[in-house]
């Protein structure tokens, strides 16, 4: 039905239809205590039979897309979510069980409740509980405040720090070896893989032991950033920086491994030295340069469930290039059907280049819709 109606509309009819159910049900209590059997049982049929219909075409497939192919299991929404479904399993078998209990004789003695009523109210009870919820999550994924995220300068920022704070570390590093201090050595070592490799990366983590991540980045990675970056560029001149750069990241990536898995401060001589010499190489301006992406490209940072800046001002013939930096999964998918992603996991990024002057609005398939719903950014191309 989501595919038919979209997103927020099914969200609508299947609010206003929980309300109506749950006011049916109370309509069957009150039914049900002027000993009016026959309308209660008649109408509490109507509504757990009305429900099935909505969990069958609207509620399985909003947990599904949201949930499940979204990768989101963290956030109030899908936190909402995951106890609203299983609570509401729990309700609609303890329902169809009292249909069949009150209607046939299908039920075995043995797995009959001898507190029959009790089991009735304490299941009207737990659906009131389930509509409440539903009404929080209608309100988290539709109505409520957007989250605040960094805007667009300070997402440049952060990467252009990054470059920054690798020099830094890679001093630190040699710094600490000269004066002996092994666990010293290892924490800037794990400082530098995190900070290159980012939260998708293989040995992204607390790599010195010490029971503490630490990552002086912001989680992306300077090789997802840059890669992302040079993938959209035409430049020779920029491509031929960004391999150059790549090349040492990578390297002084393996160098800062082998500094961890040795034992001691002789073995990790060689290494340190290394990672200072190839730090050295390593020009900040450009570093910074490449990061920024140029005049014609702009970076939007996906992360806890929005889009970094939401909207972006660029030139004719820009690309705009968008990194997903959380563990959920997320697409970019224009409302037009301009452009669209495939499903984005942590550390991936999608860049398109906008030809064409107008205001484009997109969204993510698994937490947002067209039309302004949920998980939505723009980019505004000017002439």
């Amino acid at each position: 039905m989501q595919a038919l109606l979209g997103t927020r509309l099914s969200a609508d009819i299947n609010l206003v239809a929980q309300i109506l159910i749950l006011i049916g049900l109370w309509i069957g209590f009150y039914f049900a205590r002027k000993g009016q059997i026959p309308r209660h049982q008649t109408i509490q049929t109507s509504m757990v039979l009305v429900n099935l219909f909505f969990i069958a075409f609207i509620m399985i497939t909003s947990f599904y897309n949201f949930v499940i192919l979204g990768g989101t299991t963290s956030g109030i929404s899908a936190s909402l979510m995951m106890v609203h479904g299983f609570l509401g399993l729990v309700a609609e078998t303890t329902g169809i069980y009292l249909i069949l209990r009150m209607r046939t004789q299908i039920i075995p003695p043995r797995l009959r409740v001898s507190n029959f009523k009790l089991l009735m109210r304490m299941t009207l009870g737990l659906w009131t509980i389930i509509v409440v919820l539903g009404l929080g999550i209608y309100y988290f994924r539709y109505i409520g405040p957007p989250t605040s995220v960094p805007v667009a300068a300070e997402s440049v920022a952060q990467a252009q720090q990054a470059g920054v704070d690798l020099l830094i570390h890679a001093a630190e590093l040699s710094e600490s070896a000269s004066r002996g201090n092994l666990q010293t050595v290892r924490r800037h070592a794990e400082h530098l893989v995190n900070l290159i490799e980012g939260e998708s990366g293989e040995h992204y983590g607390d790599l010195d032991g010490d029971g503490f991540l630490e990552d002086p980045g912001d989680g992306v990675g300077l090789l997802n950033y840059l890669q992302s970056v040079a993938s959209v560029s035409d430049d020779s001149q920029t491509d031929s920086l960004a391999a150059e750069i790549l090349e040492l990241l990578e390297e002084i990536d393996d160098l800062a491994l082998s500094v961890l898995a040795a034992n001691d401060l002789n073995s990790m001589s060689a290494p340190v030295d290394k990672v200072d010499g190839l730090a050295q190489r390593l020009n900040g301006e450009d570093v910074a340069q490449l990061l920024a992406g140029g005049p014609d490209t702009v970076i939007v940072l996906v992360d806890n469930f929005a889009f970094s800046p939401g909207v972006v001002s660029v030139q004719q013939g820009s690309t705009v290039v968008w990194i997903n930096k959380e563990t959920a999964k997320h697409t970019v998918t224009a409302d037009n059907e301009l452009f669209n992603s495939e499903t984005l996991s942590v550390g991936e990024s999608y860049s398109f280049t906008f030809n064409e002057t107008g205001t484009f609005a997109y969204y993510c398939k698994f937490h947002g819709d067209a039309g302004g719903v949920g998980m939505i950014g723009q980019v505004e191309v000017e002439p």
